[in-house]
């Protein structure tokens, strides 16, 4: 019997049916009132299920749910499973003493049903094989005979009772079982994992069922042949089925378990829910005819409501644009429920809304993360009183070894980081930044991490530079300098000069190299997965040690090249940008490959008159001698837009800095890290030194409408890259955006091990020509003022 109570639980009445608690005291009454007229007690509605329906016990869906208590097992079946359990070394010993006389039908059984047969015979327990609730009994009986230590009882349970497979084994594995080995299993499976939910973990309600991490709950305990979302419908038939179900599917279920079909399915049956029992702007009436709010209806933001529901937008409900379609969405529940009392100028009002983008602005992440941060700072304080002093100092050396940040994260609210898609350290310095920065004795991102697939990945490969980067910092090498939130370190040909020249005669490079990735625990070093050659090649973000010997001694001259290359100053940032959560339709604009690149060897404006001078000689573009290395924007858009001092662009140019934005040096996407530098414009006031989203977009739009078709880019080409451009264009986050963008990609250079150099994608074309309309922009204007 399901059960569900207030929050105040009050005593049933000796009348009430068993399970059955009272919703709310009996309002009280006058003494005569109350003999001829008493309170009658309230009527618990259910669905179809069996199961209360807690839009009909409470407004919040969360409270509502916390009265709902999970189904206890019988109480009957309790005591005759403690019964016979008390009996079971007795008739262990019993079954080895008549070991060989045993009839086939029983060779087939697990060990544990034969002993518990005869346990039951001498609990006195009669026909146990033919009773109803014979597995139920005989999984509970498991369970109460597992006391680890008491001689001639288990040590663990005996997990072939099941089925013949391991517990640690996929879902998919149940699939090799024969029919009858499926039937034991889904007749025993749900009596197993309501015993772990309500007994072993603790669930007493079905909020506590949606709020528990039981992906880890149930990994802690080895078992894995039922996913962690439908172990609610395993352990609780009907619990997740109804409009309005007592379990929330969506709450269970982890994005990477979701095929794109069954995300789309699983948003509209959550946005469904969210219309008519989250927000509560609809009621069905008799007749089954809707009712709207309509008041309501028309202050919602939609994309908010339907996006806080966490389940994974699928592509078939995203736009072309790569955003989420919340109008087709609300079209397809307004169909389902009926459109009711709702007007067409209020829902089409509705649907003319412009689409946001950002949304953590409004959803007031960070005081959630704060919050969870400071708990996750308690909980480090009293679990690990090592990693602080008595004055409340951290103890560095100790605490650079503690990898249990996560974790701790995990516990306190399951999935949060991934959720909010932010690190540990961004979060933990928010809160304590005292204890995590970039001081001698401050704790660095990569030493929070696990060490476990730390340094893997694009996040890993940039993990790694940065750390790289402050190693040679503590060894004396460059300085950390800030640009506001940014911190970056710098060496230039000079420092390192005076550095080697510091050094003296007896400098070994193996002692060197070896002794500061042993001292920073830098792994991938130390095990040889790359080389400290091919680390410089990762600071530069190009390949400069494919032809040096793969040894010590080449470092000094890989890391001087690497300074040639970027015209003496080596510059990595150490922050590492948060995830932004990017559609895929964006990642795959910006990703695609290109088979075909530029006319020339670079990209280069192509003029109206060259065009003209090509088709007047009949000849091709590149046999027009001269016209690749005339940088003049005359006879090109980019010209009128220029001469017109009012347009966005070309405020945002007169504000940048010239001398980075000319230098043509050959490094991958420098221009994109150039737009996200702090040190990319003229400007010095605190808080407004770098370019803001909406300059950024000035800029590449100026690109995309000015000098796009106007290079030498080969025509089957233009197609992919317009559509990066838009996709890069639809989003207001665009500083955020190319941040996680340039953190997917990594850097140009990949090792032997992470793979080969990626191809041109388009995204390196939108580089390219940003980079050829900001040097020719700032050519002409300067041409033009000095005229």
């Amino acid at each position: 019997m399901v059960e569900w109570m207030d929050s105040e639980p009050t005593p049933p009445s000796e009348a009430a049916d068993e399970g059955v608690v009272e919703l709310e005291p009996p309002v009280m009454m006058p003494a005569a009132a109350q003999e001829v007229a008493p309170c009658p007690e309230p009527e618990v509605q259910r669905d179809e299920y069996g199961w209360p329906v807690p839009s009909a016990i409470c407004a919040n869906p969360d409270e509502a749910r916390a009265r709902i208590i999970l189904p206890e097992l019988d109480p009957l079946l309790l005591e005759k499973a403690r019964v016979i359990s008390s009996r079971f070394p007795f008739a262990e010993a019993e079954y080895r003493s008549m070991r060989g006389g045993e009839a086939g039908a029983q060779l087939e059984l697990p060990h544990f049903e034969r002993v518990f047969r005869i346990a039951a015979r001498l609990a006195s327990v009669a026909g146990i094989e033919n009773s109803a609730d014979y597995d139920e009994l005989l999984v509970v009986t498991a369970w109460l005979s597992v006391r680890p230590g008491v001689e001639g009882f288990l040590g663990s349970y005996p997990k072939a009772l099941l089925c013949p497979l391991s517990h640690r084994a996929p879902p998919t594995a149940l699939a090799s079982l024969s029919p009858r080995e499926q039937r034991i299993f889904e007749s025993r499976a749900p009596a197993y994992l309501r015993y772990l939910l309500c007994d072993k973990f603790g669930l007493k309600s079905c909020a506590d069922l949606e709020n528990a991490d039981l992906r880890h709950l149930l990994r802690s305990t080895g078992f894995r042949l039922i996913r962690s979302s439908a172990v609610a419908e395993v352990a609780f038939p009907g619990s997740t089925r109804s409009a309005d179900p007592p379990v929330r599917p969506w709450k269970l279920t982890l994005r990477q378990e979701l095929t794109d079909e069954r995300a789309a399915e699983l948003l509209i049956h959550a946005a469904m829910w969210q219309v008519r029992f989250g927000l509560r702007l609809v009621t069905i009436e008799a007749a089954g005819v809707p009712r709207w709010n309509i008041g309501a209806f028309a202050r919602t933001d939609w994309e908010d409501a339907f996006l806080s529901l966490g389940v994974r937008v699928a592509p078939s409900l995203s736009r072309e644009s790569g955003l989420f379609d919340w109008r087709g969405v609300l079209r397809r529940c307004i169909d389902t429920i009926g459109q009711g009392n709702l007007p067409e100028e209020v829902l089409g009002k509705v649907s003319a809304l412009p689409q946001r983008v950002c949304h953590d602005s409004h959803q007031a992440i960070w005081d959630v993360l704060d919050q969870v941060g400071r708990q996750v700072l308690e909980q480090v304080r009293v679990a690990e009183p090592g990693l602080f002093g008595l004055d409340g100092e951290l103890n560095y050396e100790t605490a650079r070894s503690f990898r249990g940040w996560a974790r701790c994260f995990d516990e306190v609210s399951p999935q949060v980081l991934s959720r909010l898609g932010v690190s540990a350290f961004t979060a933990l310095r928010r809160v304590a930044p005292q204890y995590f920065g970039w001081g001698s004795v401050q704790l660095k991102p990569w030493e929070l991490e696990q060490e476990h697939g730390k340094w893997k990945g694009p996040r890993g490969r940039a993990l790694l530079r940065s750390a790289y980067a402050y190693a040679l910092y503590e060894s004396g090498l460059g300085r950390i300098y800030r640009q506001e939130d940014q911190v970056l370190w710098q060496c230039t040909a000079r420092e390192m000069s005076e550095w080697f020249a510091a050094l003296g005669e007896g400098f070994s490079p193996y002692e060197f190299l070896y002794g500061l990735a042993s001292r920073h625990g830098l792994t991938p070093l130390l095990n040889r997965e790359i080389t400290h050659t091919a680390a410089v090649s990762l600071l530069a973000g190009m390949n400069l040690h494919q032809n040096l010997p793969r040894i010590e001694g080449s470092w000094e001259l890989c890391l001087r090249t690497a300074l040639e290359h970027h015209s003496g100053k080596l510059e990595v940032r150490l922050v590492l940008p948060d995830l932004v959560p990017l559609p895929l339709r964006l990642r795959k604009a910006v990703l695609t490959p290109l088979s075909y690149s530029y006319l020339h060897k670079e990209l280069r404006l192509v003029r109206d008159f060259d065009l003209r001078m090509a088709r007047e000689s009949r000849r091709k573009l590149e046999e027009i001698p001269g016209w690749w290395e005339d940088e003049r924007v005359l006879g090109t858009p980019l010209e009128q837009r220029l001469k017109h001092s009012a347009d966005p662009a070309r405020t945002v140019l007169g504000i940048l800095r010239a001398e980075p934005w000319l230098e043509t040096n050959r490094i991958r996407f420098r221009t994109l890290h150039l737009l996200l530098s702090k040190g990319a414009t003229e400007r010095t006031t605190p808080g407004a030194a770098g370019l803001s989203s909406e300059e950024m977009r000035a800029l590449l739009r100026l690109a995309f409408e000015a000098v796009l078709e106007h290079t030498n880019l080969i025509h089957v080409s233009l197609a992919p890259v317009v559509r990066g451009f838009q996709r890069l264009l639809a989003r207001e986050d665009t500083r955020e955006m190319l941040d996680s963008l340039l953190l997917h990609i990594g850097s140009a250079y990949e090792t032997e091990i992470w793979g080969r150099v990626r191809k041109l994608v388009v995204l390196d074309v939108i580089n390219d020509v940003l980079a050829l309309t900001v040097r020719c922009s700032l050519l002409h204007l300067q041409m033009v003022e000095g005229g």
